[in-house]
């Protein structure tokens, strides 16, 4: 009896353990509408994207307050900044401001790719919306990520110096935002978006150098909130009853 008993409590753990991480794999962050709500830090390394990157993420846009929102913003003096409704699609303090606005209400897939020396493209849900050449010289490094608002300055204590300014603020929801070390072809990008926000596609690349699931753990301020997407909710349950009737058999 003992040993049967042992054997199932083991089970139970390891299943428990597997239905926290697959959620993990599923969490998105949502943003207040202040300039108090965002993430900020300092990346291990951005050497990898000096010469060329691609950003995706999917983005839901949720504020109008914002009249640029930032979603993404690397500093220091806009070496890569990523908005939410078309205005900012910037590299090396050069942007590209799209006429179009994108998607309100609905989640979306944006792509930004850049190489020194070669192109800018954005794409959203899979099709390119615009291009531009880029400059000859490599990004910055030693700057910090913000996402949600544009860099605030913080002081040794970490108390805000100089705080973004209200235009600047994302106010959405935000889900897989990563950073490739490469430009990914318009294919691998279509491919990306018609898979769905709640496929795992973006895992095959091995260029994927700074990952959603990392900047999941990067430090939060104001209200930034961890969901589930609703429309992921079905696929994490799946995963988690094929888990439950593997245990069934054993």
């Amino acid at each position: 009896m003992m040993p049967f008993l042992f054997s199932l409590i083991y089970c139970l753990h390891i299943l428990g353990s597997f239905a926290a991480e697959e959620e993990r794999a599923y969490l998105a962050l949502s943003f207040g509408k202040t300039t108090e709500d965002y993430i900020q830090f300092t990346p291990s390394d951005m050497s990898p994207f000096q010469s060329s990157f691609t950003g995706c993420a999917w983005i839901k846009r949720q504020n109008d307050d914002g009249r640029n929102p930032v979603v993404l913003d690397y500093e220091p003096v806009n070496e890569i900044i990523m908005g939410s409704d078309g205005y900012w699609n910037c590299v090396h303090d050069r942007n590209l401001a799209l006429s179009r606005k994108f998607p309100e209400n609905m989640w979306f897939h944006y792509c930004m790719s850049w190489s020194a020396g070669g192109k800018k493209i954005i794409y959203i849900n899979g099709g390119e919306v615009g291009s531009t050449s880029a400059l000859s010289r490599n990004l910055t490094m030693g700057g910090e990520i913000c996402l949600g608002n544009a860099v605030n300055s913080r002081d040794p204590g970490n108390r805000v110096q100089s705080r973004a300014d209200p235009i600047f603020t994302f106010g959405g929801q935000l889900y897989k935002l990563n950073l490739f070390s490469e430009v990914l072809s318009s294919s691998e990008i279509r491919q990306m978006s018609e898979a769905g926000m709640c496929s795992s596609i973006e895992l095959k690349h091995e260029t994927r150098a700074l990952k959603w699931e990392e900047i999941l753990r990067e430090p939060r301020y104001g209200n930034v909130v961890e969901f589930v997407p609703p429309e992921c909710v079905s696929y994490l349950m799946t995963k988690v009853e094929k888990m439950i009737n593997l245990f069934k058999e054993i």
